[in-house]
């Protein structure tokens, strides 16, 4: 009755290692990759107000993310026209600074 405890329980653990979205999460922590869910053309942000623009790369998904001062991220677009406007704006900012985050 203990070797079918045990054996069941080994096959439960074995089960739940390889059907685990964990070796997800962890190469998600470690690439330390911020995706987006969803994109939108509907925000217009003020260029005054924008902290940071980063394109992902690494997602299904692809978007320009724009981060504000208030703390906000935003997913945009990368075909919109102002999604693209905000990432030549920083990347032009950033160049000028010597620090180019893109």
């Amino acid at each position: 009755m203990k070797t079918l405890l045990a054996l069941t329980v080994l096959t439960l653990t074995c089960f739940l290692k390889h059907s685990s979205a964990m070796p997800v999460a962890i190469d998600m922590v470690i690439k330390n990759v911020e995706c987006c869910e969803a994109v939108t053309n509907k925000i217009h942000i003020p260029v005054d107000k924008v902290t940071n623009v980063t394109m992902t790369s690494d997602c299904k998904l692809k978007a320009i993310i724009v981060s504000t001062e208030a703390k906000k991220k935003f997913c945009l677009d990368p075909e919109w026209k102002h999604a693209q406007m905000h990432l030549a704006e920083f990347k032009k900012k950033s160049q000028q600074s010597g620090a180019l985050k893109v």
